[in-house]
């Protein structure tokens, strides 16, 4: 059978409907709406109603008016949660996400600067900060077996996240002459009608607008509207469908928004721009509209980003924020490692009691022995590559960080995520560093010379342990992949002792010491 957007012929179909007693009777078959069209850029498993814009042949029942006088009531009743909040993330590294709202069609040349000019240029910007930025862009759609709940959640849930990590979430919408799929009211669950105060008549892409920006007085939000009245004029008759509404409702309701934004955020976050029509492109094995002279908008979005999350995070751009590019390096490494991390609370469960000083459920491996009367033994996770450890340790770090930063003084170092994956010395030049400047910064003398301790001293490892005064944890991630357990004389310069004991030719090893 040939699809539905290749074939609009349509053939009338009449039988006789028997109605028989005990058998329900079926609700009439809807209006059909308008047939999906296919993007080769998606698999055909991964086609998506989010990647089109649909609309009903007839409008939906609540007018223009009533529509927006709902909004505001709903914005003037709506309580200030997010206005001080700057996200669930107490670590100086954070992640800044970033979400993209529009209409599909319409905008994807407009998407293609955001993903490989502006947003690069933003990470460039934000990584030495500790800032690692995350683009949120669904137009990959989700499964085409999709329902329209999971449709739904699946765009306004990674709001959600974006709520969650960063407070109020950075966001970019992009309004043009499309308003976008306007599911039926009569279609949505009472879960996602009562959890996003669903109003009737509103399309997907202006309900992200709305739960993103309007009700919490977003100021990371940024709306860029085309000036596409010269667009319109050269494109090919047999494209504007892709650029343009022709549905008497959803015009009125992309006329209305754009006059409403004024009355909805700051002038600063409203741009209008400028573009124009350059032609057909089939590169990608779909012939599209081009548009070109996308300068102003990239620099336009580039620079509200740059000052909104600047605004938003001081402490990172201040003289006090670290600016190693190795710890940033290993920070970013363990945000990514994190991203999507696999519950393990046994294990989780283990590292935390190990910290805090209760070994009675571990078995100690002899390694040697030492004379120092509160000596802790070393603690080696071990197992299969791919197993899952580095992730593991690093959510524990991240949870020290975040939970327990006051009972310890943590060092970790993954080896995968710094500059130097193979020299161990780097390790060992890290963790003095941040010894002496922690004793530094507590003005620690040593009772042995009066004097503070020098970095360079051969001993100066073993003498500034002893010298402090909150429980030292230690965590090293992949050690087998650099050079202490090979040509350095880490017994005597730390507790590794035990480790040669610990590694095969089929495991790695991560260590914890305390």
């Amino acid at each position: 059978m040939s699809h539905p957007s290749k074939s609009q012929q349509r053939f009338p179909f009449r039988a006789t409907v028997h109605i028989r007693k005990n058998f329900r009777k079926l609700p009439p078959i809807t209006k059909p709406i308008r047939p999906l069209e296919e993007d080769s850029r998606v698999p055909s498993s991964s086609l998506s109603v989010t990647n089109v814009d649909l609309k009903y042949e007839s409008p939906p029942p609540i007018g223009v008016d009533d529509f927006w006088n709902k909004l505001h009531q709903q914005i003037a009743n709506q309580t200030s949660e997010h206005n001080d909040d700057h996200g669930n993330q107490n670590t100086p590294n954070k992640v800044v996400r970033i979400f993209v709202s529009s209409t599909f069609t319409d905008f994807f040349n407009e998407r293609e600067v955001l993903i490989k000019k502006v947003f690069p240029a933003l990470r460039d910007e934000m990584e030495p900060a500790g800032l690692q930025i995350i683009d949120c862009d669904l137009r990959w759609g989700v499964p085409k077996d999709s329902t329209t709940e999971q449709t739904i959640l699946t765009c306004l849930e990674e709001l959600d996240r974006c709520f969650d990590d960063n407070g109020q979430p950075f966001f970019i919408g992009l309004v043009s002459d499309k308003y976008g799929w306007v599911p039926r009211l009569d279609e949505l669950p009472t879960n996602i009608t009562k959890r996003y105060r669903w109003i009737d008549g509103a399309s997907i892409t202006l309900m992200e607008f709305i739960h993103g920006a309007f009700r919490t007085h977003n100021p990371n939000a940024l709306f860029l509207i085309r000036n596409s009245e010269n667009i319109l004029k050269s494109i090919p008759d047999k494209y504007k469908d892709r650029f343009q509404d022709k549905d008497e409702y959803n015009q009125n309701q992309i006329q209305e928004l754009r006059n409403q934004l004024h009355r909805l955020v700051s002038p600063q976050q409203i741009v209008h721009y400028d573009c124009l029509y350059d032609g057909l492109d089939s590169s990608t094995g779909r012939e599209r509209v081009k548009i070109d002279g996308l300068n102003d908008f990239e620099e336009q979005a580039k620079q509200f980003l740059i000052e909104a999350i600047k605004k938003w995070y001081p402490n990172n751009f201040n003289n006090t924020h670290p600016s190693d590019p190795e710890q940033q390096q290993m920070n970013t490494f363990l945000l990514n490692k994190t991203q999507i991390f696999v519950d393990r609370p046994k294990e989780f469960a283990s590292l935390l009691k190990y910290v805090a000083g209760d070994h009675k459920d571990f078995s100690l491996i002899d390694g040697g022995s030492s004379n120092k009367e509160n000596a802790q033994p070393l603690m080696a996770l071990t197992g299969r590559s791919g197993d899952g450890k580095t992730m593991l340790l690093a959510k524990f770090v991240l949870t020290i960080e975040e939970t327990q930063q006051n009972k310890f003084l943590l060092f970790y170092y993954f080896f995968d995520g710094s500059f130097h994956a193979q020299a161990s010395h780097f390790m060992f030049t890290s963790l003095k560093q941040k010894l002496y400047k922690y004793l530094d910064d507590n003005n620690v003398i040593s009772p042995k010379t009066n004097e503070r301790l020098k970095i360079t001293d051969d001993t100066f490892l073993s003498d500034a342990i002893e010298l402090l005064s909150t429980p030292l944890v230690i965590v090293v991630d992949g050690l087998d992949k650099g050079d202490v357990h090979q040509t350095r004389l880490y017994g005597q310069e730390f507790p590794f002792n035990s480790l040669s004991e610990l590694m095969t030719d089929h495991t790695s090893t991560e260590v914890i010491h305390k």
